[in-house]
């Protein structure tokens, strides 16, 4: 016998699982997805002070960037030796002999 229950009782369940899913979706995934892609623009934002140095010193940035496992500390002491005033050679090389591999 085909009742009510054998058909309302599956799309009942179906309808329960999508709408918990969604709110899963909704609640948990999209606020950590969006929080990560704030984290990353953020960073690159603030990230942007070695681009426009001259290019045997980017070079040596980006080698020393690329053979480092710490690359937050190497970030720090390369803003410290490029400052407002220019670059600090000496600071600068101090900072890629440290960190590079």
């Amino acid at each position: 016998m085909l009742g009510a229950g054998t058909v309302i009782n599956p799309i009942i369940k179906i309808v329960t699982t999508v709408a918990i899913l969604g709110a899963v979706y909704l609640f948990i995934v999209k606020p950590t997805l969006d929080t990560t892609n704030d984290a990353f623009d953020s960073f690159s934002n603030s990230f942007n002070g070695f681009d426009n140095l001259p290019g045997d010193i980017q070079d040596q940035i980006d080698t020393a960037f690329g053979d480092t496992s710490d690359s937050g500390r190497l970030q720090s002491c390369i803003k410290r030796a490029v400052n407002g005033n220019g670059v600090n050679q000496t600071a600068l090389n101090h900072c890629i002999n440290r960190f590079s591999g």
